[in-house]
């Protein structure tokens, strides 16, 4: 079992909210934080997978849709 390293909770759950991920080149990509349900402490930052391939397939079909 996972514990939180803050409050020491052990973790059956995390709670996850959407975050904006900004890289050095201006970009920014749609991300998620998973935090602990009990103290609120961040536990990890990711950039959403979901999110990145909505993106490439909406890029596709529109590159696709040009020709």
């Amino acid at each position: 079992m996972g514990k939180c390293p803050s409050c020491g909770t052990v973790l059956l759950t995390v709670n996850c909210a959407e975050v904006t991920v900004n890289v050095l080149m201006g970009k920014s990509w749609k991300g998620v934080k998973y935090f602990c349900p009990s103290c609120g402490s961040i536990l990890s930052v990711a950039i959403d997978p979901i999110a990145i391939r909505t993106d490439i397939v909406e890029q596709i079909v529109n590159a696709l849709a040009r020709r």
